[in-house]
């Protein structure tokens, strides 16, 4: 118990021996001492060997101590002051780091739960009209603005832009789904099964994109009561549906792939974008000359002195390894790089902005490469290496209500259709599925595959979404990656990538059915 639980508090030491401790207001000289010492073991908190997990401490979480791997914070009294309550909730919001110290970026992770000591209304109330206050401009959380729309991706390289964000604003308040103000109604029912977003023509294919981003102006769900969240369970008897050992034992193969193309295609082709790429302009200052007043409606400018001017800025003495740098990003040889430099005719752009070059080359090498992944990438079967079936039983699961969607039939009867009582559902087509198949007589198992379930590609672990046994006269193996559209252009990159992937992954495995499916009805299409 010792080993887990220590506290920062200032000590009065006489002969080697603690008599008192002293004031740790936050405003002595005992409290640089206690700082000194939390910042320089930091990375030993971080380390899994060390056994310290519970902190108690007087005022370490004020300004000057950064532990990225804060994950609740109890507060023992109430807050002092509004500073006081961001800054202490601040210590829990940064990216956590794993054991190698890079970021993670997993949102299951990155939770904080706060146990304040004023009941969750209270406390939800106090930190956003706090935070209202401090932006200011008539900002008000749940309000939707008219550009909320705008970083909607139509494609990989396009966004929806603010103007056509505005437009689609005024049709879903003409259609009462926002007030004059930008507020939610009481129209805007997403969890409802026969729920269809009117909007319009244009705007139809981004109908699920467009329903998870007013979900998110929907409070519940920013800052969460724990107290609706609940632990999931798992029903062992699903084990004994013949249909699931069956599906199991056809997705729990194991793979690895292996890319296989041309060099000189490849030098050819990043050659060729590296020629075409955007210019990368030096790094420059702007200069800009203007005379400043002060009147009775505020300081403000007066008139422009002369027209902005910039200036180049030599920001390296000595340039960076540009052929390690690239080597690093894209994991090819020094010898292709150094080709697809040089054939790109446009290494003059690296002397005045080197890290602006090294990006966008890096870039543009990296784009060839997936354009040739498309058709040069093969799995095979790693021999002996399975998916375990009993890594099912996760303990301690959890899932927030609001997040979440209550199987209501799937866990009746004599044959258990889903593992869990509870499937976590990312977006609103995710919950409109999961209600579609609960209890459906044609379904004989389904599931939402668990994020270990993963599957290797070069741009990173893919985690496909729906794992499905139908029986349409006879029985039928379905994997399903629910999307918003069937149009490769109008999704990012990524995305296309790991879904040509899971083709290539399933096709190795055989008697699997994989497709994407943009609606419902898709799922269970065979």
């Amino acid at each position: 118990m010792e080993q887990v639980h220590d506290g920062y508090f200032a000590e009065v030491k006489k002969r080697g021996k603690v008599v008192e401790l002293k004031d740790t207001s936050g405003t002595t000289a005992s409290d640089a001492e206690v700082y000194e010492l939390i910042m320089k073991n930091k990375e030993r908190l971080l380390d899994d060997t060390e056994p310290l997990r519970f902190i108690f401490s007087h005022s370490a979480l004020k300004e000057g101590w950064d532990n990225p791997n804060v994950f609740q914070i109890c507060t023992l009294r109430e807050f002092g002051s509004e500073k006081e309550r961001r800054q202490t909730l601040g210590r829990g919001l940064r990216l956590s780091v794993d054991a190698n110290g890079d970021r993670v970026f997993d949102p299951q992770v990155n939770r904080l739960t706060v146990v304040a000591s004023e009941s969750f209304e209270e406390y939800a109330k106090n930190l956003q009209t706090e935070m209202e206050k401090d932006i200011g401009g008539g900002f008000k959380f749940g309000r939707v603005p008219a550009i909320a729309f705008a970083p909607l991706a139509v494609n990989d390289t396009e966004t929806l832009g603010q103007e056509k964000s505005r437009h689609l604003w005024q049709a879903l308040k003409a259609e009462g789904y926002l007030d004059a103000k930008g507020d939610l109604t009481a129209r805007f029912q997403p969890d409802d099964m026969y729920f269809q977003l009117q909007v319009p023509k244009e705007y139809q294919l981004l109908e699920n994109e467009i329903i998870d981003r007013l979900r998110s102006f929907m409070f519940a769900g920013r800052v969460q009561d724990a107290r609706k969240r609940t632990a999931v369970t798992y029903n062992k008897r699903v084990e004994l549906n013949p249909d699931f050992k069956a599906l199991w034992d056809k997705i729990s193969q194991k793979t690895r792939y292996a890319i296989r193309f041309d060099t000189q295609q490849l030098i050819d082709l990043a050659s060729h974008k590296l020629q075409n790429m955007p210019v990368v302009k030096p790094v420059t200052l702007t200069i800009d000359h203007t005379q400043a007043k002060l009147t009775d409606a505020g300081f403000g400018s007066d008139r422009q002195i002369s027209t902005p001017k910039e200036r180049y800025v030599s920001s390296h003495q000595v340039l960076p390894d540009l052929i390690g740098a690239l080597q690093e990003r894209t994991h090819l040889t020094r010898g292709t790089l150094l080709t697809i430099i040089r054939n790109s005719q446009r290494l003059g752009e690296f002397k005045g902005n080197p890290q602006g070059f090294i990006t966008e080359a890096a870039r543009q090498i990296q784009k060839a490469l997936d354009e040739l992944l498309v058709d040069g990438i093969r799995y095979e079967k790693l021999a002996g290496e399975h998916y375990k079936m009993d890594l099912f039983n996760e303990p301690e699961l959890e899932a927030y209500l609001d997040r979440s969607y209550q199987v209501q039939h799937g866990n009746q009867g004599d044959q258990v259709q889903t593992p869990y009582d509870y499937i976590e559902c990312d977006s609103h087509i995710e919950r409109m599925t999961a209600q579609s198949l609960d209890g459906a007589g044609n379904v004989k198992f389904f599931c939402k595959l668990p994020r270990w379930f993963t599957i290797p590609t070069p741009v990173g672990d893919y985690n496909p979404d729906w794992a499905v046994v139908l029986d349409e006269d006879r029985k039928v193996y379905l994997i399903r990656e629910t999307k918003t559209t069937h149009d490769s252009d109008k999704r990012r990159l990524e995305e296309n990538l790991k879904i040509l992937c899971g083709e290539a992954h399933f096709a190795a495995l055989g008697d699997v059915d994989y497709k994407v499916a943009v609606s419902v009805a898709e799922v269970t299409a065979v």
